[in-house]
């Protein structure tokens, strides 16, 4: 028989490790998962907006109380901190990407951005200004918004001539 039938099986990438974890801060291994409403803070286009992220499952020390922010804590945050700006998540705006039939880079051409923008927002990375959204749901909304943005990026491609070329 052939020797990779013996090889013993890796773990699946996203396997988490089971709880109750161990606290960094107090070292008891007390770390669950707790539901709570987490109260924020955040710098949005120039203002301080407080909000409350309702029912967000957050690993949280019963020892000690100290909570741990995972990927998915964060993840869940990010979602609330979205609907409560009332602002498209990364996965509307991935889905308005697709709806048309885009890529991202030619998505990020005819926005008229970087594709490393466009990016940073699908990814959670970065959170779109109020304008930049607004603007976004232009495009996707409304075919005449981009044959318009279209009309602008051929103009913008025409070769430059200079007055003496013209001569």
């Amino acid at each position: 028989m052939p020797l990779e039938k013996y090889k013993p099986k890796k773990a699946p990438a996203k396997v988490e490790r089971p709880f109750p974890w161990s606290c960094r801060h107090c070292g008891q291994t007390e770390v669950v998962p707790t539901r709570i409403d987490y109260p924020m803070e955040v710098n949005y286009d120039g203002r301080l907006v407080s909000f409350v992220a309702r029912g967000i499952e957050i690993p949280i020390c019963r020892n000690c109380g100290e909570k741990v922010i995972t990927g998915e804590v964060d993840r869940q945050i990010n979602l609330a901190m979205h609907r409560h700006l009332r602002l498209l998540t990364s996965s509307e705006i991935r889905e308005g990407i697709a709806t048309l039939g885009l890529s991202q880079k030619e998505a990020a051409e005819r926005l008229g951005i970087a594709e490393a923008t466009l990016s940073r927002w699908l990814t959670d990375t970065v959170i779109q200004s109020r304008a930049m959204d607004n603007y976004l749901r232009m495009f996707f909304k409304f075919p005449e918004v981009r044959s318009a943005l279209a009309a602008v990026a051929m103009d913008s491609a025409a070769p430059i001539v200079s007055v003496s070329d013209a001569v």
